[in-house]
């Protein structure tokens, strides 16, 4: 946690006093209508740039956010510059790594914030400059701003790593021993439970035959899901580089969905595809993505196993951003909040049989291939879960 007593040293090192702050509070009647352009300006900088917009999930999302960059703006001129102010300022450092952004895009958006200001300054001056102490105190609350956002996002992306680091650790050591002690015994029991269903086949009578097939096929059951865990845990493991190849994006969706289409379909299921037949050039591991979108139907089909009327759609585009973005949407009961914000983390899932480690594997490979992964609820009920990667342009 970042220590609050890091604003005065900030404030020292940059020479903002009790002078810059009363500068500052005197500017802030003048600069107040200037604040909405320089919002709109430093969205328009975010919305043309990829990575930065794919945070950003719609326009009431957006509309929110500039009302409380316009808050922000404000207390940068009329502080209080206090433990509040500096506990403000490190949520939004936390924010930028929860998110997925990288610090580079502090930086460019406090430059872009740091302009808007200067010219919104000069603009209301009378010389059309304005005065050098007024631009001086702008550059060093802006300082001190960007200086506590770059402070907790490196605590909280260093934290975020190692744990990421300690848990493929984990993984790698534990995918050796269970693929030397689960695997053999696994493929000995599953030998043997077929020898006891073809003698049951034999017993002449009929009860006592269905008892034991009854039994034989929860075992059956058991052994499935228990080798299905082995394969989760030793897909996770193999995660970690990638050997690309030059591939088709729609031709690799159009398998998969052809692939699982009469699965899906004979659940009762309607299975909607929406794919874009447009040229699209990956540079990208192809079983590895096609494990991805399997994985996100997978998880979609279970979602939608209570609906009255199940439904899943597969949506593909490339965009002029040079990104692959699939979705995977259902009209499941959704996800909440809580579980969204950890559905990525290994072992976190909702369902009495799940491994948690699927969505684990999603977010590993995707980001291995330079994107991103993400799950929402959708605003009709349902899920959508989605990634996107680098295209070729």
């Amino acid at each position: 946690m970042a220590d609050p007593r890091l604003l005065a040293r900030l404030r020292q090192y940059v020479g903002f006093d009790d002078a810059s702050a009363h500068r500052l509070h005197a500017l802030a009647p003048r600069m107040r209508p200037l604040f909405p352009g320089v919002v709109e300006q430093f969205y328009d900088a975010i919305l043309a740039d990829p990575v930065a917009r794919a945070v950003l999930k719609d326009e009431a999302q957006v509309s929110r956010l500039k009302l409380s960059l316009e808050d922000w703006l404000e207390s940068l001129f009329v502080g209080p510059y206090d433990d509040a102010y500096f506990e403000k300022r490190a949520r939004i450092g936390r924010m930028h790594v929860k998110v997925g952004l990288e610090q580079r895009y502090m930086l460019i958006a406090m430059n872009v914030i740091r302009l808007g200001l200067h010219r919104g300054l000069a603009s209301i001056s009378a010389d059309g400059a304005g005065d050098i102490p007024d631009h001086a105190a702008i550059d060093h609350i802006c300082d001190i701003d960007l200086a506590i956002m770059l402070e907790t996002y490196r605590e909280d992306y260093v934290l975020k790593k190692t744990a990421e680091a300690e848990s493929l650790a984990v993984m790698g050591r534990l995918t050796a021993g269970l693929a030397h002690e689960v695997r053999n015994p696994l493929n000995a029991a599953k030998l043997q439970l077929d020898v006891l269903r073809r003698n049951a086949a034999a017993v002449q009578d009929a009860s006592t035959r269905r008892k034991i097939e009854r039994r034989t096929n929860l075992v059956q059951d058991e052994l499935r899901r228990l080798s299905l865990l082995l394969d989760d845990f030793l897909n996770l493991a193999r995660a970690r580089r990638l050997e690309p190849v030059r591939c088709d994006a729609y031709a690799l969706l159009t398998e998969v969905v052809e692939l699982r289409r009469p699965e899906i379909e004979s659940q009762g299921i309607e299975f909607i595809d929406e794919i874009d037949q447009a040229p699209c050039e990956l540079v990208a591991e192809r079983d590895r993505l096609k494990q991805v979108v399997n994985n996100l139907i997978t998880n979609a089909v279970e979602a939608v196993s209570g609906s009255r009327q199940p439904c899943i759609r597969i949506v593909s585009h490339s965009n002029r951003s040079s990104r692959w973005e699939v979705a995977v949407i259902d009209n499941g009961p959704g996800i909440s909040p809580d579980v969204s914000e950890r559905a990525f983390e290994s072992f976190v899932t909702t369902k009495d049989a799940g491994t948690g480690l699927g969505l684990a594997i999603v977010k590993r490979i995707v980001d291995l291939h330079g994107g991103r992964a993400d799950i929402s609820d959708e605003p009709v009920g349902g899920t959508r879960a989605s990634f996107w990667i680098p295209s070729r342009p």
